[in-house]
């Protein structure tokens, strides 16, 4: 396949993958639509500076992804589709942009497998659907890391100013981890190059050029500091980002095994069989200085991701475009004799295994849940995976065509993510509380909530719903108000119908959560 056919191929299927019914799919999840909602009110309100979620204070990150979000809502509306419209182009030039890099430094075959790794990854196909952070934040690491080894081997100013450009934009996204992780990465290959010298140093410019991305970044933090009287910076910079790394938040804590199980059970879930092999592989090549820089920044952001109190799933994404490229480069030049060795054919026969089970553990998982248990119906469209899981270990068996496997592995995954996105999560989605409760809701009348909201009701409404902690203020609300209704949690059902006139309307649990959404209602008749 030549370099215009194969960066066509890629395209195209990044396209597919990460725009794959972008905007038939609720904005629900809590984090999208808290994000969604903020960069609503931004936009409605044309403050750029401040960030509110219902119309209260934001600290959570800094306003990048917003400021996009916005472009998206006056480009194409408010809705799903203008929310993660630029969420899904941040994948498209993620695949893209590590196509490019990966083709240059270790060859055509190797840069189209890395990026059909990618392309691969349902985990990652879900992060770039999202209206979160962490798809702009993937999109400028990856750029920022790329850049930094073109501008050290090539001296490029352009390719320098990139790297300086992106980490700034990244701060803009997410904050300090924009800097620390390629600084990092950066600092252990000099040393590993034997290159941490003066001259070194002074042809890269550090000085500079984080100065340049603190007047990317800095202005914006100034204004909000200074326009909030210091409260955002206290709860981002304290809250946000080092208890986040000093103590587990919200209950995401775990084991370093966990931060593992995330990278190579999640994200590299299509190419479990070949990710030690290519870890080892990268080691043994790492006299390649190309080879060992990837090898470093990958294991960087794994290792910091591993050390840190709080672990979630989004956080280590960033490494799967450089972990793709490990694999990329390891699995372009393996042959049949890679079945010789008994390691690799009982990796490939467990994996064989797993794709196999799995309609069946989707069935058992979702019949195991009282929400969603009337779906298990969808189980079934995994099945093309089981074939491919019979094929895969009839070829192990066999200990031949292992570029048959590739791509039979490659294909059905691709096809599982079109079917999951199209197909399978759709109806999943229509069982959240949101689209089972608000149609039975006159949305003309009053709203408020008690103690807890599903922030998804705020985005579906599109105006605030107001909060209120005690008893008392809900009956003086219902009392100013001839009806309305009030949402909550089922755990504070009990509290809630002792108020005289509050009664119940409906509940629905929160999809993948446990908490049960709660809808009470007053003065109807």
């Amino acid at each position: 396949m030549n370099k215009q056919k194969s960066l066509l191929l890629i395209v195209i299927l990044a396209v597919a993958v990460c725009y794959a019914n972008i905007s038939g799919l609720d904005v629900y999840a809590l984090d999208e639509a808290k994000n969604a909602e903020a960069a609503r009110e931004m936009f409605e309100s044309g403050d750029y500076v401040i960030p509110y979620y219902n119309y209260q204070l934001r600290t959570d990150k800094p306003p990048l992804h917003y400021y996009f979000m916005a472009a998206g809502y006056s480009i194409f509306g408010v809705n799903e589709f203008g929310a993660r419209f630029f969420s899904s182009l941040m994948g498209v030039l993620t695949i893209m942009i590590t196509f490019l890099f990966a083709r240059k430094h270790f060859g055509e075959k190797a840069g189209l497998n890395a990026a059909l790794v990618l392309i691969s990854s349902i985990h990652l196909a879900l992060q770039f659907h999202m209206s979160v952070p962490d798809p702009y934040l993937v999109f400028f690491l990856t750029w920022a890391f790329y850049s930094f080894y073109e501008a050290y081997k090539t001296n490029n100013k352009w390719q320098l100013l990139s790297f300086y450009f992106a980490i700034g934009c990244g701060v803009l996204t997410k904050g300090p981890v924009a800097i620390g992780l390629p600084g990092l990465a950066a600092l252990i290959f000099l040393f590993t190059q034997k290159d941490f010298k003066w001259k070194t140093i002074w042809r890269l410019q550090p000085f500079g050029g984080l100065l340049l991305a603190l007047l990317i970044s800095v202005p914006w933090f100034y204004a909000v500091h200074v326009q909030t009287d210091g409260a955002w910076t206290q709860e981002f910079f304290f809250k946000h980002n080092f208890s986040r790394f000093s103590d587990s938040m919200e209950g995401h804590s775990g084991s370093p095994l966990l931060t593992l199980a995330f990278v190579f059970g999640l994200g590299m879930l299509a190419f479990i069989p070949f990710s030690v092999q290519s870890f080892k592989n990268a080691w043994k090549e790492r006299k390649d200085s190309a080879m060992m820089y990837v090898l470093i920044s990958a294991s960087v952001i794994v290792v910091f991701f591993a050390i840190s109190s709080t672990k979630l799933p989004n956080y280590t994404v960033p490494s799967y475009p450089l972990i793709a490229i490990l694999i990329g480069a390891y699995i372009a030049k393996i042959d049949n004799q890679w079945f010789a060795k008994l390691g690799n054919r009982i990796g490939l026969f467990f994996y064989a295994i797993l794709l196999i089970g799995f309609p069946v553990g989707i069935y058992f998982g979702l019949k195991g849940d009282k929400s969603l248990s009337e779906l298990t119906n969808l189980a079934f469209y995994f099945i093309p995976l089981s074939v491919v899981g019979v094929f895969i270990f009839k070829q192990g068996i066999a200990r031949k065509n292992i570029e048959s496997v590739l791509w039979m592995n490659i294909s059905v995954w691709c096809v599982t993510i079109m079917l999951f996105f199209h197909l399978i999560f759709p109806q999943v989605d229509g069982q959240n509380p949101v689209r089972q409760t608000l149609p039975e809701m006159d949305t003309s009348k009053t709203i408020i909530a008690f103690k807890r909201l599903n922030p998804a009701f705020v985005f579906a409404l599109k105006r605030e719903i107001p909060m209120y902690n005690d008893v008392e203020t809900i009956k003086q609300i219902m009392g100013s108000q001839p009806s309305g209704y009030l949402i909550s949690r089922t755990e504070f059902q009990e509290e809630l119908e002792a108020i005289p006139g509050l009664e119940f309307q409906d509940k629905a649990r929160d999809l993948f959560e446990n908490p049960t959404t709660l809808v009470m209602k007053w003065g109807m008749d």
